[in-house]
Protein backbone atom coordinates (compact mmCIF):
# COMPACT_ATOMS: atom_id res chain seq x y z
CA UNK A 1 0.00 0.00 0.00
CA UNK A 2 1.02 3.60 -0.42
CA UNK A 3 1.27 6.23 2.03
CA UNK A 4 1.52 9.72 0.89
CA UNK A 5 3.45 12.99 2.71
CA UNK A 6 6.52 13.57 5.03
CA UNK A 7 5.18 13.19 8.44
CA UNK A 8 3.54 9.84 7.39
CA UNK A 9 6.52 8.71 5.64
CA UNK A 10 8.70 9.27 8.61
CA UNK A 11 5.82 7.87 11.30
CA UNK A 12 6.08 4.72 9.08
CA UNK A 13 10.14 4.82 9.24
CA UNK A 14 10.13 4.97 13.47
CA UNK A 15 7.10 2.53 13.72
CA UNK A 16 7.96 -0.74 15.45
CA UNK A 17 3.90 -2.46 13.56
CA UNK A 18 4.90 -1.65 9.83
CA UNK A 19 8.12 -2.23 7.67
CA UNK A 20 8.68 0.12 4.47
CA UNK A 21 9.24 -1.83 1.45
CA UNK A 22 10.19 1.78 -1.08
CA UNK A 23 10.48 5.18 -0.58
CA UNK A 24 9.67 8.04 -3.84
CA UNK A 25 10.99 11.14 -4.03
CA UNK A 26 10.80 13.72 -6.81
CA UNK A 27 13.81 14.65 -7.78
CA UNK A 28 13.56 18.08 -7.65
CA UNK A 29 12.54 18.09 -4.02
CA UNK A 30 15.17 19.14 -1.38
CA UNK A 31 14.02 19.92 1.97
CA UNK A 32 14.83 18.75 5.92
CA UNK A 33 12.39 16.43 5.38
CA UNK A 34 13.90 14.52 2.60
CA UNK A 35 17.76 15.01 4.55
CA UNK A 36 15.78 12.85 7.42
CA UNK A 37 14.12 10.18 5.28
CA UNK A 38 17.32 9.72 3.12
CA UNK A 39 19.28 9.18 5.93
CA UNK A 40 16.85 7.27 8.24
CA UNK A 41 16.24 4.91 4.99
CA UNK A 42 20.10 4.71 4.42
CA UNK A 43 20.20 3.38 8.14
CA UNK A 44 17.79 0.71 7.63
CA UNK A 45 19.21 -0.49 3.83
CA UNK A 46 15.95 1.07 2.49
CA UNK A 47 15.83 1.94 -1.50
CA UNK A 48 14.99 5.72 -2.01
CA UNK A 49 14.41 5.97 -5.72
CA UNK A 50 14.59 9.75 -7.50
CA UNK A 51 11.78 10.35 -10.00
CA UNK A 52 9.49 12.50 -11.86
CA UNK A 53 6.41 14.49 -9.68
CA UNK A 54 4.57 12.98 -12.91
CA UNK A 55 5.53 8.60 -11.85
CA UNK A 56 4.60 10.09 -7.91
CA UNK A 57 1.26 11.43 -9.24
CA UNK A 58 0.81 8.26 -10.75
CA UNK A 59 1.44 6.05 -7.91
CA UNK A 60 -0.22 8.33 -5.29
CA UNK A 61 -3.93 8.02 -4.39
CA UNK A 62 -4.19 11.66 -3.46
CA UNK A 63 -3.11 15.21 -4.08
CA UNK A 64 -1.49 16.26 -0.88
CA UNK A 65 1.83 13.77 -1.11
CA UNK A 66 4.52 16.86 -1.48
CA UNK A 67 6.67 14.80 -3.69
CA UNK A 68 7.12 11.95 -1.29
CA UNK A 69 5.56 8.75 -0.83
CA UNK A 70 6.29 5.45 0.46
CA UNK A 71 5.29 1.26 -0.32
CA UNK A 72 4.44 -0.21 2.95
CA UNK A 73 3.13 -3.08 4.73
CA UNK A 74 0.27 -3.05 6.62
CA UNK A 75 0.31 -2.34 9.67
CA UNK A 76 0.44 -5.36 12.31
CA UNK A 77 -2.58 -4.82 15.39
CA UNK A 78 -1.42 -6.12 18.92
CA UNK A 79 -2.65 -8.64 20.80
CA UNK A 80 -4.40 -7.54 24.09
CA UNK A 81 -2.12 -8.74 26.10
CA UNK A 82 0.62 -6.40 24.87
CA UNK A 83 -1.61 -3.60 25.94
CA UNK A 84 -1.96 -4.62 29.65
CA UNK A 85 1.93 -5.04 29.94
CA UNK A 86 2.49 -1.84 31.42
CA UNK A 87 2.19 -1.00 35.38
CA UNK A 88 -1.65 0.78 35.59
CA UNK A 89 -1.85 1.17 31.98
CA UNK A 90 -4.02 3.86 30.29
CA UNK A 91 -6.50 2.42 27.90
CA UNK A 92 -8.70 3.98 25.31
CA UNK A 93 -11.73 2.00 23.61
CA UNK A 94 -13.29 3.80 20.63
CA UNK A 95 -16.38 1.95 19.12
CA UNK A 96 -18.85 3.49 16.39
CA UNK A 97 -16.46 6.12 14.69
CA UNK A 98 -15.55 4.97 11.37
CA UNK A 99 -14.79 8.12 9.82
CA UNK A 100 -11.17 7.57 9.00
CA UNK A 101 -10.41 11.15 9.59
CA UNK A 102 -11.98 11.62 12.95
CA UNK A 103 -10.49 8.56 14.09
CA UNK A 104 -6.81 9.76 12.83
CA UNK A 105 -7.60 12.94 15.35
CA UNK A 106 -8.58 10.89 18.00
CA UNK A 107 -5.96 8.86 18.13
CA UNK A 108 -3.45 12.00 17.89
CA UNK A 109 -5.39 13.42 20.91
CA UNK A 110 -4.77 10.30 22.71
CA UNK A 111 -1.40 10.04 21.96
CA UNK A 112 -0.38 12.93 23.22
CA UNK A 113 -2.02 12.50 26.51
CA UNK A 114 -0.25 9.27 27.21
CA UNK A 115 -2.38 6.82 26.24
CA UNK A 116 -0.55 3.10 25.91
CA UNK A 117 -3.21 2.25 23.96
CA UNK A 118 -6.58 1.82 22.21
CA UNK A 119 -9.03 -0.91 21.09
CA UNK A 120 -11.28 -0.90 18.20
CA UNK A 121 -13.72 -2.97 17.28
CA UNK A 122 -12.69 -5.50 14.69
CA UNK A 123 -12.68 -4.68 11.32
CA UNK A 124 -10.76 -4.01 7.75
CA UNK A 125 -8.75 -0.75 8.77
CA UNK A 126 -5.69 -1.33 6.51
CA UNK A 127 -7.19 0.22 3.23
CA UNK A 128 -8.18 3.66 5.69
CA UNK A 129 -4.36 3.37 6.66
CA UNK A 130 -3.28 6.51 4.88
CA UNK A 131 -5.87 8.45 6.08
CA UNK A 132 -5.77 7.62 9.62
CA UNK A 133 -1.80 8.18 9.21
CA UNK A 134 -2.13 11.37 7.97
CA UNK A 135 -5.02 13.12 9.82
CA UNK A 136 -3.12 11.56 12.87
CA UNK A 137 -0.30 13.41 12.38
CA UNK A 138 2.06 9.86 12.50
CA UNK A 139 0.20 9.21 16.19
CA UNK A 140 -1.31 6.00 14.61
CA UNK A 141 1.72 4.17 13.80
CA UNK A 142 3.17 4.86 17.39
CA UNK A 143 0.48 3.80 19.55
CA UNK A 144 -0.36 -0.13 20.16
CA UNK A 145 -4.38 -0.62 18.97
CA UNK A 146 -6.11 -4.14 19.68
CA UNK A 147 -8.76 -4.76 17.50
CA UNK A 148 -11.46 -6.69 19.50
CA UNK A 149 -14.46 -8.90 18.36
CA UNK A 150 -15.59 -10.09 21.71
CA UNK A 151 -16.24 -7.00 23.60
CA UNK A 152 -17.61 -9.30 26.86
CA UNK A 153 -14.44 -11.07 26.89
CA UNK A 154 -12.30 -8.16 26.74
CA UNK A 155 -14.17 -6.35 29.68
CA UNK A 156 -13.76 -10.00 31.49
CA UNK A 157 -9.74 -9.90 30.75
CA UNK A 158 -9.79 -6.12 32.06
CA UNK A 159 -11.58 -6.60 35.48
CA UNK A 160 -9.58 -9.69 35.87
CA UNK A 161 -6.57 -7.34 35.69
CA UNK A 162 -7.80 -4.62 38.08
CA UNK A 163 -8.49 -2.16 35.58
CA UNK A 164 -11.24 0.65 36.01
CA UNK A 165 -14.20 0.78 32.95
CA UNK A 166 -15.16 4.24 32.73
CA UNK A 167 -17.93 5.25 29.87
CA UNK A 168 -18.41 8.58 28.57
CA UNK A 169 -22.26 8.40 28.89
CA UNK A 170 -24.87 10.87 30.50
CA UNK A 171 -27.52 9.23 32.62
CA UNK A 172 -29.02 9.39 35.72
CA UNK A 173 -26.17 7.64 37.05
CA UNK A 174 -23.34 10.12 35.71
CA UNK A 175 -21.04 12.08 37.58
CA UNK A 176 -19.39 15.12 36.74
CA UNK A 177 -15.79 14.38 34.48
CA UNK A 178 -14.46 16.54 36.73
CA UNK A 179 -15.17 15.58 40.16
CA UNK A 180 -14.44 12.15 39.03
CA UNK A 181 -10.98 9.88 40.27
CA UNK A 182 -9.49 8.69 37.16
CA UNK A 183 -5.94 7.90 38.76
CA UNK A 184 -6.48 5.45 41.14
CA UNK A 185 -6.16 2.18 39.02
CA UNK A 186 -5.49 0.70 35.46
CA UNK A 187 -8.21 2.70 33.45
CA UNK A 188 -9.85 2.06 29.99
CA UNK A 189 -12.09 5.14 28.73
CA UNK A 190 -14.61 4.20 26.30
CA UNK A 191 -16.09 6.43 23.99
CA UNK A 192 -18.85 6.02 21.25
CA UNK A 193 -19.65 7.27 17.86
CA UNK A 194 -22.03 10.31 17.13
CA UNK A 195 -24.76 8.06 15.53
CA UNK A 196 -24.57 4.47 17.86
CA UNK A 197 -22.89 5.22 20.61
CA UNK A 198 -21.51 2.94 22.99
CA UNK A 199 -22.44 -0.65 22.66
CA UNK A 200 -24.74 -2.64 25.21
CA UNK A 201 -21.52 -4.78 26.18
CA UNK A 202 -19.35 -2.10 26.67
CA UNK A 203 -22.56 0.13 28.94
CA UNK A 204 -22.97 -3.08 30.74
CA UNK A 205 -19.56 -4.04 32.02
CA UNK A 206 -18.60 -0.16 32.65
CA UNK A 207 -17.72 0.44 36.50
CA UNK A 208 -18.50 4.23 36.14
CA UNK A 209 -20.06 6.90 33.78
CA UNK A 210 -19.18 10.14 33.53
CA UNK A 211 -20.30 13.21 31.45
CA UNK A 212 -18.58 16.52 30.40
CA UNK A 213 -19.78 19.28 31.89
CA UNK A 214 -20.62 22.46 29.69
CA UNK A 215 -20.67 26.10 30.49
CA UNK A 216 -24.22 26.67 29.39
CA UNK A 217 -27.70 24.93 28.51
CA UNK A 218 -26.06 23.48 25.50
CA UNK A 219 -28.05 19.84 24.67
CA UNK A 220 -26.18 18.32 22.51
CA UNK A 221 -23.36 15.86 22.68
CA UNK A 222 -19.69 16.68 21.75
CA UNK A 223 -18.40 14.70 18.61
CA UNK A 224 -15.76 11.40 19.58
CA UNK A 225 -12.86 13.28 18.79
CA UNK A 226 -13.82 16.61 21.48
CA UNK A 227 -14.54 13.95 24.01
CA UNK A 228 -11.53 12.07 23.73
CA UNK A 229 -9.50 15.12 23.97
CA UNK A 230 -11.37 16.21 27.22
CA UNK A 231 -11.64 12.63 28.54
CA UNK A 232 -7.60 11.92 28.05
CA UNK A 233 -6.15 15.57 28.83
CA UNK A 234 -8.10 14.61 32.67
CA UNK A 235 -6.44 11.30 33.02
CA UNK A 236 -3.36 12.83 32.54
CA UNK A 237 -3.70 15.75 34.59
CA UNK A 238 -4.78 13.80 37.33
CA UNK A 239 -1.90 11.52 36.85
CA UNK A 240 0.29 14.36 36.55
CA UNK A 241 -0.78 16.55 39.33
CA UNK A 242 2.51 18.71 40.68
CA UNK A 243 4.83 17.86 37.42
Amino acid sequence: MIIEGAIAVKAALNSRYRKVYKIYIAEDKHTSDVSYITQQAYTNRLTVERCSKEKIDELATGKTHGGIIADVEPRKFQAITSLLAKEKPFLALIEGVEDSYNLGYIMRSLYAFGCDGIVLPKRDWNFEDATMIKSSAGASEFIPIHLCDDMNSLMQLLHENDFEVVSAYRGKNSKNLYNSRLSDKAIMICIGGPLRGLSREVLDNSDKFVYIPYANDFRNALNAASAAVVMASEVFRQNHKGD
